[in-house]
């Protein structure tokens, strides 16, 4: 069996979420945004083909 040491919990580093909103009103008004802790990491710079359709999938994939 391999084994990793785990580190000190004031060094792991902080998880990364990944948001998908809506931004407004009209079609293409779907973001998606990659936060650290409540640093931004990046962001789409336009709404995005899929959007809705993976918004509404997790959510009811959180909802079960």
């Amino acid at each position: 069996m391999l084994t990793k040491p785990l580190r000190p919990a004031h060094e792991a580093p902080e998880a990364k979420e990944i948001r998908i909103s809506r931004e407004g009103s009209g079609r293409n008004s779907w973001r998606w945004t990659i936060w650290q802790g409540s640093t931004l990491v990046a962001r789409s710079p336009d709404g995005f083909p899929g959007a809705e359709a993976a918004y509404e999938a997790g959510r009811r994939v959180l909802n079960r």
